[in-house]
C-alpha cells in the first residue's frame, strides 16, 4: 500500500498550464478521488504520476522513492482507462492475464492470480469471450481484473465509468471501491461526477483551472467547505451577497442585511464582523417555506416546481432578487404551486458565510 507524494508539481504544454504548484500527498490505503470540471487538469495530474507526461517542474515519490524519469512499467502501478482499452483481439483470460505473462510470474502463478481476480469481478465464466462480446460494464470489469493481475498496489483510475450506462456506472463505482479495499490498495480515482467522488471517496481532491482548491473528506466538503467554489461544486448551494450589520457580544452570532434591506440572522463560528460584505452560501435542504411570515424568513415568488421522487425541489425569486432553491420531502409537502407567494425560512445555524470576493461572485463560481 504505497504512500504518494507530488511535490511543486507543474505542467504547461507551450503557453497553456495545465497543472500548477500541485501539491498533495496520498496516504497508504486510501481511496482519493481527483474532482473537478473539464479541462481543470485531474487527468494530467494522474498521467504525471503514472509516468505518462513528465511534469515541466516538481517531482513525484511513491513510496519516497523519486520516480520523476522513470518510464511508467517501473513505477509498479495499474492503470484503468475511460474508453477500456483491452486487447480486442485477446479474450478476457488473456487479457487478464497479460501483465503476469509479461513480468514472467511462472505458469502456476498465472493461472492462479488470473482466476482469483477475475472471480473478484465476477466474470470467470466469461474467460473465452472476446470484448465485442461484452457489455460496457462487463468491459471495464475486465479492465479492472486486468490491472489487479499485475499485482500492483498502486491503482490509478482515469474517468472508468463515464462511458458506460447510469445504472451500470452505479453498481460498478461500489465495486471498484470494495475491490480497492478488499486488496488493501492505494488508489486514485478521476472523475468529474460528483455525486460518484461523493459516494466511494475517503478523500476528494477539487482541483479548478490547474490548481487544487480544497482537498478534504467528501462530509466536510459538503457540510463546511472553506470557499465559495468549493460550496458551489460540491452538492447544491444558493448564494445571497449583503453586508454584516450587527455582532452579538460573544462573537458567534451576527447579522447580515441583504438587498432591499431584508435581514438574516447566522449563529454558528463562521460569524463575521460588523462592516463586513459577505455572501451566505446555503444547502437547498436546509431551507424551508411558510404561507405565513416567520423569523429569518425573506419572501419570495414560486417560479418553478420541480417533482424529484422523494422531494420536491422549488426554485424561489426572493424580494432580495436572489433566486434560491428549497427541497421538500414529498411526505411533508403542502403542495405550494408556481405563482404562490411563500416565504423562504432560513436556519441560522447552517449558514456558511464568506467574504464577499472583490472579483465578483460569479466569476468565483465560475467554472473556467
Amino acid at each position: 500500500m504505497p504512500e504518494i507524494t507530488m511535490k511543486n508539481i507543474t505542467k504547461r504544454f507551450g503557453k497553456v498550464t495545465a497543472c500548477e504548484d500541485i501539491d498533495l500527498t496520498i496516504k497508504e490505503g486510501e481511496y482519493v478521488t481527483v474532482l473537478g470540471p473539464s479541462g481543470c487538469g485531474k487527468t494530467t495530474l494522474v498521467k504525471i504520476l503514472s509516468g505518462i507526461w513528465e511534469p515541466t517542474d516538481g517531482d513525484c515519490f511513491i513510496d519516497g522513492k523519486k520516480v520523476t524519469g522513470i518510464p511508467t512499467f517501473e513505477r509498479d502501478l495499474g492503470y484503468i482507462f475511460q474508453n477500456i482499452a483491452l486487447f480486442p483481439h485477446m479474450t478476457v483470460w488473456q487479457n487478464t492475464s497479460y501483465a503476469p505473462i509479461v513480468k514472467d510470474r511462472g505458469q502456476e502463478v498465472i493461472e492462479s492470480t488470473t482466476t482469483e481476480n477475475l472471480e473478484l469481478v465476477n466474470l470467470l465464466q466469461r474467460k473465452g469471450f472476446k470484448p465485442f462480446e461484452l457489455s460496457g460494464g462487463e468491459q471495464q470489469k475486465a479492465g479492472i481484473a486486468r490491472a489487479l493481475c499485475s499485482g500492483s498496489k498502486l491503482l490509478i483510475l482515469d474517468e472508468p465509468l463515464s462511458a458506460l450506462d447510469a445504472r451500470v456506472r452505479l453498481d460498478l463505482r461500489y465495486d471498484i471501491k470494495r475491490l480497492v479495499k478488499s486488496k488493501g490498495l492505494t488508489a486514485i480515482h478521476v472523475t468529474h461526477d460528483q455525486e460518484e467522488a461523493m459516494s466511494i471517496s475517503d478523500r476528494i481532491v477539487l482541483m479548478r483551472a490547474g490548481r487544487i482548491v480544497e482537498v478534504n473528506t467528501p462530509e466536510n466538503l459538503y457540510n463546511n467547505p472553506k470557499n465559495l467554489f468549493t460550496a458551489n461544486f460540491i452538492g447544491e448551494a444558493s448564494f445571497i451577497e449583503g453586508r454584516i450589520v450587527e455582532n452579538d457580544d460573544e462573537g458567534n452570532c451576527c447579522t447580515m442585511k441583504a438587498r432591499n434591506g431584508h435581514k438574516l440572522k447566522i449563529k454558528n463560528d463562521r460569524c463575521m464582523m460588523k462592516g463586513a460584505g459577505v455572501v451566505i452560501a446555503v444547502r437547498p435542504e436546509n431551507l424551508f417555506i411558510s404561507r405565513e411570515a416567520e423569523k429569518n424568513s425573506i419572501p419570495g415568488v414560486i417560479e418553478e416546481k420541480i417533482f424529484m421522487g422523494s422531494f420536491m425541489r422549488y426554485r424561489i425569486m426572493m424580494a432580495t432578487d436572489d433566486l434560491v432553491q428549497v427541497e421538500i420531502a414529498e411526505a411533508v409537502d403542502k403542495t405550494f404551486n408556481i405563482g404562490d407567494n411563500v416565504n423562504v425560512i432560513f436556519r441560522s445555524e447552517k449558514l456558511l458565510v464568506y467574504p464577499r470576493p472583490k472579483e465578483g461572485l460569479q466569476e468565483v463560481l465560475s467554472l473556467e
